[in-house]
């Protein structure tokens, strides 16, 4: 009767495990977002800009087309030791262009650099993703050099601006779809507003990432009344705001002030929206701002 009791237990056991382990195999996933929302894959390696007379506008793909700086202007702001400066920077390849760096300069009539030394790296951005075919806007204030101004009294005065390109990652044709496309336009509910010192910018973003993304920064680019470009400006964005997925509304602000050609309806926005929020490291030859 004992051997029998002692067999019955041990059958019994025998059938909870082969249970427990049919249930565990056939559980819902734990994490189902896993799955169901891959993160996009990253190839390794990066494509540098080749210096073509120290102007690096273009990053050809390695199928065809490229990363290229399709428009740069800039208004240097009067009586003051600062310029605006914007650009844009398409894709026309088949490849998603993924943390393209780029860095603004200024110069004068005679091609000398025009903006403080110390402060160079300051004007260093990282573009996080552009897609096949799509546009990214970049801005910023910049200080001019402020050695100049003490040696003479007045500001050096800016001839040219340029929006040069470091390098880029090329992400493989086949994995495209796995990063996010992220959209920004004016808020037409809330046009933008010139105040004492600053601009104003709401703006109506999306992203059609399945979960959020890291914020690395908001871009503006001002036009006039024509079209050209006059500047731009650079709003972080701290950790705690997030590229939100799907529809979101959020605003920046040019603390330079308002540009005297820059019509404001004409201003163009992108929201910069990241696998990784922005470090905020100091900025520095291999450290964005953003």
């Amino acid at each position: 009767m004992r051997r029998r009791t002692i067999l019955l237990a041990s059958t019994l056991v025998v059938v909870l495990l082969v249970a427990a382990g049919v249930w565990w195999a056939l559980r819902p996933d734990d994490s189902p977002e896993t799955a169901a929302c891959p993160y996009p894959v990253v190839s390794s390696g990066v494509t540098s800009a080749k210096p073509d007379d120290d102007n690096r506008t273009t990053i050809a793909a390695p199928s065809s087309g490229a990363v290229t700086v399709t428009e740069t202007g800039f208004t240097q702001i009067a009586n003051k030791g600062e310029v605006s400066m914007g650009a844009v920077v398409e894709n026309t390849s088949s490849q998603v262009a993924y943390r393209t760096r780029v860095i603004f300069g200024a110069f004068d009539a005679n091609g000398k650099y025009a903006l403080g030394e110390s402060g160079r790296f300051n004007y260093f951005f990282e573009i996080p993703i552009i897609r096949p075919g799509e546009r990214s806007v970049i801005g910023t204030y910049a200080f001019l050099d402020p050695a100049s101004f003490t040696r003479t009294g007045i500001w050096i005065t800016v001839a040219r601006a340029s929006l040069q390109l470091v390098q880029t990652q090329w992400i493989r044709e086949a994995d495209t779809e796995t990063f996010p496309t992220v959209t920004a336009r004016l808020n037409p509910e809330k046009p933008p507003m010139a105040g004492d010192g600053d601009v104003i910018v709401h703006l109506v973003a999306n992203s059609n990432a399945c979960r959020e993304l890291g914020g690395r920064g908001k871009m503006m680019v001002f036009r006039d009344a024509a079209g050209s470009v006059v500047g731009g400006a650079y709003h972080p964005m701290p950790n705690s705001e997030v590229c939100a997925a799907g529809d979101f509304t959020t605003r920046a602000q040019a603390l330079g002030g308002r540009l005297p050609e820059a019509d404001l309806a004409r201003t163009e926005l992108s929201v910069y929206c990241d696998l990784t929020p922005s470090s905020y490291l100091p900025a520095g030859p291999t450290q964005p701002v953003n």
